[in-house]
């Protein structure tokens, strides 16, 4: 499979084992801290990486886990790129962008289809990569909140 220069570099950045912290707020919910571990990987014979994240909700009594994410980031040479994920038993189709800024890469994607919650109407994602750092923010509308709000962020590290 041949890459464009430009998605071999970004696809570089990301590759790889990422772990860190975020935090979890929304009008609906109590806001609390979260463990991340993050894993996008690739196979030589497939143009998608898969992505797989799993969080661990921070308690009084220690950790509990809380969020499961698996799925398929497509990279795309005209600086598209295009996310299928399934999460506890709901999915979720996200397009966008991806571009270099400055010295890191940024992926942003919005929801196109959600499918196995009626309650979420749409989402975003943005992702920022820069050396061996990743930072990401989502937010979303709900049918209780319909305005597309902050809902969480994280800062990871490559491991």
């Amino acid at each position: 499979m041949t890459r464009s220069p430009a998605v071999e570099a970004i696809v570089a950045a990301l590759v790889g084992q990422w772990s860190g912290t975020g935090r979890v707020s929304y009008p609906t919910i109590e806001t609390f801290e979260y463990r991340e571990d993050l894993v996008i990987s690739e196979r030589s014979d497939h143009p998608a990486l898969h992505v797989e994240q799993r969080t661990w909700k921070q308690t009084d009594d220690g950790e509990v886990p809380s969020h499961w994410e698996t799925g398929l980031l497509r990279i795309e040479s005209d600086g598209n790129a295009r996310f299928l994920n399934a999460q506890g038993g709901r999915t979720e189709v996200m397009e966008g962008e991806w571009q270099r800024t400055g010295d890191f890469w940024a992926i942003t994607l919005t929801s196109t289809e959600y499918a196995g919650d009626s309650r979420v109407a749409t989402s975003d994602r943005r992702y920022q990569v820069q050396s061996d750092r990743m930072a990401y923010h989502m937010s979303m509308a709900t049918i209780s909140v319909p305005e597309l709000t902050a809902h969480l962020s994280a800062s990871l590290t490559r491991c």
